[in-house]
Order: structure tokens, then sequence, then C-alpha cells
């Protein structure tokens, strides 16, 4: 995600919703209209709002683009039967990985051997056939939206 932050129109969007209050901002202050705290607080403000109009519209962008997969999907049937593949397959993976192997084990007195990450990337498949990709943008370790962390950081 900052990777795509960094790109063209997403700082473009930044620059031109940031630019205009953060101007009237120092002109106010550079005018002796507003203290240094007030300016602080506007320009906090002012980030703080584009950043919350960058993350609606990356949010939008996303959505549009898992329904267009969607779509694709329900009239492709080869993208049909390559999702199901790969999602029963993984299926199978897991379910081996959570009864299979802990019943062999009981049963042979014998230690499995690990199966590394294998079981990590069924799960992630798995979560990407189901629409983990637009869920995983709003749930896990980078759950909070920019402009929460941004209040975080600015301790507001």
């Amino acid at each position: 995600m900052l990777a795509a932050l960094f790109t063209g129109p997403i700082i473009s969007a930044l620059v031109n919703s940031i630019f205009g209050n953060i101007t009237q901002a120092f002109t106010a202050y550079l005018n002796k209209e507003i203290s240094e705290a007030q300016l602080k607080e506007q320009l906090q403000a002012a980030m703080l709002s584009a950043f919350a109009q960058v993350e609606k519209d990356y949010a939008a962008s996303l959505t549009q683009t898992f329904q267009s997969f969607m779509q694709a999907a329900a009239q492709s049937k080869l993208m049909q039967a390559v999702w199901a593949s790969v999602a029963l397959s993984q299926l199978i993976v897991l379910i081996w990985h959570q009864i299979g192997i802990p019943a062999v084990s009981f049963f042979l007195g014998v230690r499995y051997p690990s199966s590394g990450a294998t079981v990590d990337w069924a799960y992630a498949l798995v979560m990407f056939c189901l629409g983990g990709g637009a869920i995983s943008m709003r749930f896990g370790p980078g759950s909070n939206s920019i402009s929460s962390q941004l209040k975080t950081l600015t301790g507001k």
C-alpha cells in the first residue's frame, strides 16, 4: 500500500487537497491572525482530512476492482473451474493438516514431519478465493485507517 501512496495519482490528489488549506493557514499565520498552536492544529486537520479522502477513494477503487473481478468470474467457466480447484484443493490440504496429521500421529504413535509453509499458503489461497483481498484491507495489523494512524501519531 505504501508503494501505491507514492505513485503519481495519489500524490497529486494529496497535494491538491492539502495545498489550499495549508496555504490559507500559513497566510493567516504570517498575517498574525492565528497563533503557532492554531497553525499546527490547522495543518494537522488539513493533513487528516486529505488522508481520509485518499483512503475513501482507495476503498472505492478496491471495491470496484473486486466487483469487476466477480463479474468476470461469473461469466467465465475457466475462471470458475480454476477458482473451484484452488479453493477445494487447499481446503483438502487444511483438513489433512488439522485432522489427518493428528490422527496419523495419534494412531501410529509417530511424529509427523512439519508441513512448513504449505499450510500458511493454503490459508492464504483459501482466503483470497473467498474475497480476502478486499477484506484484508479492513482487518488485521494494517486495519487502522491512515487518518486514525495519523491521529495516534499526533496525539489527537
